[in-house]
């Protein structure tokens, strides 16, 4: 048995790692473009310690795991998976890799930002160190107090903009900072006592609020916002990061419960996808996040040890465990469990450093995880 894995991210990696657990004997390749994983999840914290604690490299993780890595980018839209699929290969330029099973797990690609600059997004900071990143906000221009805005009251931007709120206090830099987002409210898909509580913490620390308004476009020192109703405005910014979300890359696949990748209405049989570039029929978590990547990527691992084994797959159905984001150092919000048992402060941030140790203890190759 042949695997070949589109992708290292929390999908992938955590599909390879039960692999090595489930089939040790099986050939195992992982193609990516990249030298390392990333933990995306704590990428907030670049603010403060260097980027490459935040990495892995795939050479290090291969050895360790028994697979070989790959530095390629192969198309991945519906003609190429067919064509993947029909003759079992994967052709690309240089690489020509056969294989028994493909799994798919190429992610999502965050939404186009303006380019301009001052404007960053999630796809600049994963590759930016936090430190000469801050260092340049802060001497932009020669401001006294900087004018910094945060587009996108996601997870992911909520944490940022806590995260350099501190970062920005540690230095004593005086800073305007502004969150907008194109929501009502904040986390409008978790329970309404997170809004209540993120809101308070944003006037506590002085940050303007900013709801449902939409980024429109940039230019230098300003950003222009739009709402649903019409009502446009020019907001001063000298530092936009925006985190408005993923699209498709190319396309969001479908995916059978099994994991099989659906094209056309056809099954194909040797061809899985799991994490943010899958979209799961039936029950099951299917959010874009690292718990699902992970989950995903274990079920497709033992759906394909079934196969080798001659057994019928299961379906996915693992059910959301919690959701936790912190909001800057020792503080934080979530639930775990049940959504009406939330925790705040303190407790949610150590319970969050507790589930990023369980991953951290995961690619150091310490089962933590549930076996499916």
């Amino acid at each position: 048995m042949k695997v070949v894995v589109l992708g290292g991210g929390y999908a992938g990696l955590s599909c390879l790692l039960a692999l090595a657990d489930r089939l040790p004997q099986s050939e195992r390749v992982l193609v990516d473009p990249g030298r390392h994983h990333l933990k995306l999840t704590r990428l907030q914290e670049a603010l403060r310690r260097p980027l490459d604690d935040l990495r892995v490299p795939f050479d290090e993780l291969s050895r360790q795991f028994g697979f070989r890595h790959i530095a390629a980018r192969p198309p991945v839209g519906s003609r190429a998976l067919a064509r993947y699929a029909e003759e079992r290969r994967l052709v690309h330029g240089d690489l020509d890799e056969r294989f028994d099973v493909l799994v798919v797990a190429v992610g999502a690609r965050p939404r186009p930002r303006p380019r301009q600059p001052g404007c960053l997004g999630l796809a600049d900071l994963k590759h930016m160190d936090g430190r000469r990143l801050l260092e340049r906000v802060l001497a932009a221009e020669g401001r006294r107090r900087r004018r910094i805005t945060v587009v996108g009251g996601g997870a992911t931007g909520l944490q940022y903009l806590f995260e350099l709120r501190d970062a920005l206090r540690r230095e004593g830099a005086g800073a305007r900072l502004t969150l907008v987002d194109a929501s009502a409210r904040l986390l409008p898909e978790q329970p309404r006592s997170f809004h209540d509580y993120v809101r308070r913490r944003l006037r506590q620390g002085k940050i303007t609020y900013r709801p449902g308004y939409l980024l429109r476009d940039a230019a230098p020192g300003s950003i222009l916002l739009g709402s649903r109703e019409g009502d446009d405005r020019v907001l001063p910014s000298d530092h936009t990061f925006v985190f408005t979300g993923l699209i498709g890359n190319p396309a969001f696949r479908e995916t059978a419960e099994t994991g099989q990748v659906v094209l056309g209405g056809e099954q194909l049989p040797n061809v899985f996808a799991a994490g943010d570039c899958s979209r799961y029929r039936g029950g099951g978590l299917d959010t874009a996040s690292a718990q699902a990547a992970v989950r995903k990527g274990r079920h497709v691992a033992a759906n394909i040890a079934r196969l080798t084994a001659g057994r019928s797959l299961r379906p996915y159905g693992a059910p959301e465990l919690g959701f936790f984001l912190s909001l800057g150092m020792l503080d934080g919000i979530g639930w775990m469990g049940d959504p009406r048992a939330v925790v705040t402060g303190v407790a949610a941030f150590a319970v969050r450093e507790a589930i990023e140790a369980r991953y951290e203890l995961f690619v150091k190759g310490v089962d933590t995880f549930q076996v499916l």
